[in-house]
């Protein structure tokens, strides 16, 4: 079964999937950076001040979702989507009338629990939980939301914030959520159950861990301290961190190679295509081997593109940086929420997925303020680069070496 057979066999969860992940964009660091000047502005604060509160409203969300996340296995996919999208719209009217920090910091705590978080995390949930033998053709497609929004949503943004004002922008944005989102939801799952997925049942696949774990619980507590969670977690984090930090500082790397914010922008274009091509291209591939084989490469196209960004001045660095990233960015998620239900099954998945996303939601509240830190002792760019890159080959080894010794252990 092709992509394009399978999605008309499951069109509503797919396109239901794809549609969280593409508003799940106005919860994303890539979007809400443009608030920033206008907040700082508004109310009088530096930089280093709005990146401190914003990283505590990040990790607040990333703690609350371990217990939130889990909720998922125990109530209707609608019911929990419903609410997930109500929380969201509560967020954006939240920060449309703020007139303090303290409403400010409250508010970028919804919109990064509920959006970052939540939304991603019922998306890839549910694709995970209902997908078996196609279950990396499901996060493929999934995923397809975020680039879509990295590619619309920021020029639309940015033109409403010129033109109405920040605060309005939350506004407006509030509405269109409740206006679209809430009623396409209801008409793409009130119906839905999981005797409705169609997938190719194939005689000769061989059984994953899922297969054999399919009827097991697992407690966050269980999978805290099972030795999977400790080779999965830092690449998780690393993901999270570096592509964070990337975004939240891209306008002044530009400035640092000599290019324009224009040309930066402009190539972030090719972030959106190496991104998109390879979630389909991975989901492909962890059909045919599984994501375990693929998961110790996933950032190596990651750091190459950092060591191309750190060597070169040329413009044309930057279309090749953002490209590569883009491959890291769209093969990691697939792998990655693959990974969790072939090792763990799909029972307890959302307990299992709400432990990785605070991990990843950490990590994205740490990245700005570990790069601000390491600039502030005299780093430039290219050696912070470097040494990101180091930490990403670093990881490789430690998580093949790791895969080595269990499949030992396994055998003896």
């Amino acid at each position: 079964m092709n992509y394009l057979q399978f999605f008309k066999a499951n069109t509503k969860i797919l396109l239901f999937a794809i549609l969280l992940t593409f508003y799940s964009g106005f919860g994303q660091t890539f979007l809400l950076s443009f608030y920033i000047p206008e907040i700082i502005a508004d109310f009088q604060i530096s930089q280093s001040f709005f990146s401190t509160l914003y990283a505590l409203a990040t990790l607040t969300s990333g703690i609350t979702i371990i217990f939130a996340g889990k909720i998922i296995d125990r109530v209707r996919l609608i019911r929990f989507a419903m609410v997930v999208a109500g929380g969201f719209i509560v967020a954006h009217l939240l920060a449309g009338l703020s007139v303090n920090l303290v409403m400010i910091f409250f508010s970028f705590f919804m919109l990064r629990f509920f959006g970052q978080g939540l939304l991603s995390h019922t998306s890839m949930t549910a694709m995970g939980k209902y997908f078996t033998h196609s279950r990396g053709k499901a996060l493929s497609l999934a995923y397809l939301g975020y680039p879509l929004a990295e590619a619309i949503f920021p020029i639309s943004i940015v033109s409403l914030i010129t033109f109405t004002g920040w605060r309005e922008s939350f506004l407006i944005s509030g509405l269109f959520i409740a206006l679209s989102l809430i009623p396409i939801v209801w008409l793409l799952l009130r119906k839905f159950s999981k005797n409705n997925i169609k997938e190719l049942r194939q005689s000769k696949t061989k059984n994953s861990e899922a297969d054999q774990k399919a009827d097991k619980e697992w407690s966050q507590k269980e999978i805290i301290g099972d030795l999977n969670f400790y080779i999965y977690s830092p690449t998780v984090f690393i993901v999270g961190f570096t592509l964070t930090s990337l975004f939240f500082f891209q306008t002044f790397i530009a400035e640092y190679k000599g290019w324009s914010v224009e040309w930066m922008a402009l190539s972030i274009t090719a972030y959106a295509v190496g991104s998109l091509s390879f979630s389909i291209i991975t989901g492909q591939l962890i059909d045919i081997f599984t994501a375990r084989k693929l998961f110790p490469f996933v950032l190596l196209p990651l750091a190459i593109g950092l060591m191309v960004l750190s060597l070169f001045n040329h413009p044309i660095a930057a279309v090749i940086f953002w490209f590569l990233t883009g491959v890291s960015a769209g093969a990691n998620p697939t792998t990655g929420n693959s990974l969790y239900a072939e090792t763990y099954g799909v029972k307890s998945l959302g307990s299992i997925r709400s432990i990785f996303t605070f991990v990843m939601i950490s990590s994205t509240a740490a990245g700005p303020i570990v790069y601000s830190n390491l600039l502030n002792l005299g780093y430039n760019y290219n050696q912070v680069h470097y040494l990101v890159t180091g930490v990403i080959i670093a990881n490789m080894i430690f998580v093949i070496r790791g895969f080595k010794k269990q499949k030992k252990k396994t055998i003896g």
